[in-house]
């Protein structure tokens, strides 16, 4: 069985919190390429249909059984560069930054929330509610945060590669068996530190309720 999906018979609640959170997200990231793109002048995600919060038009059933079997999900809005710079100069910088921009948007709801209940005092009545609460929150901020530091990563297939050859457009003319040999070693790279930044993201998300103490007690 699936490392991913023997998940779900060893901790199911996890499993639909982890499947539930990613689908969520990705969804929303690719919302905000689709919308971003329509306001920068570029229709053409709007016209296939990606303004919308659908997993299966926003990820693609591949995608989600993926997400079911491996843990591994993305998502992909087509967007036209020549019609975001017809209107603004910036609109490639700005469209290829609106996804990573929606996961920060859920990370930060996610970390004050985590951080505001954490100093909820515990009862009977509330015990179950909070702590699903929180767990909710916890991996909604945590997922969040990797999805925002690995899509920023400039390696191809990501939006930090658009980032990249918006500010630097040389880069996109430049075709070297050494540039493409650096982009796959890039990809490796984020694939391999992933838990790294799964590790920052739980110290970011623990450090909330200790921020809300701090200003509780001001």
């Amino acid at each position: 069985m699936p490392i991913f999906l023997s998940l779900a018979k060893n901790n199911p609640t996890v499993f639909v919190l982890v499947v539930t959170t990613l689908v969520f997200s990705i969804s929303l990231h690719e919302y905000f390429h689709a919308r971003c793109a329509l306001w920068m002048g570029d229709p053409t995600a709007a016209d296939a249909g990606h303004l919308t919060l659908n997993p299966l038009r926003q990820m693609g059933w591949i995608s989600l059984v993926m997400l079911l079997l491996a843990g591994i999900a993305w998502g992909a809005v087509p967007v036209d560069p020549v019609r975001l710079r017809s209107r603004h100069s910036w609109g490639p910088l700005v469209t290829a930054l609106a996804g990573p921009a929606a996961n920060l948007l859920l990370a930060v709801i996610a970390w004050c929330l985590f951080g505001w209940l954490a100093l909820t005092p515990v009862t009977e009545s509330n015990r179950l509610v909070l702590s699903n609460a929180l767990s909710l929150l916890a991996v909604l901020g945590c997922y969040n945060i990797v999805l925002m530091l690995f899509n920023l990563i400039p390696a191809p297939g990501l939006d930090g590669w658009n980032v990249l050859c918006s500010l630097f457009p040389r880069i996109v003319r430049v075709s070297s068996e050494a540039l493409k040999g650096f982009m796959v070693f890039l990809i490796l790279v984020a694939l391999m530190g992933v838990h790294w930044l799964f590790s920052l993201a739980e110290l970011v998300m623990s450090l909330a309720p200790y921020c809300f103490r701090q200003m509780a007690e001001l």
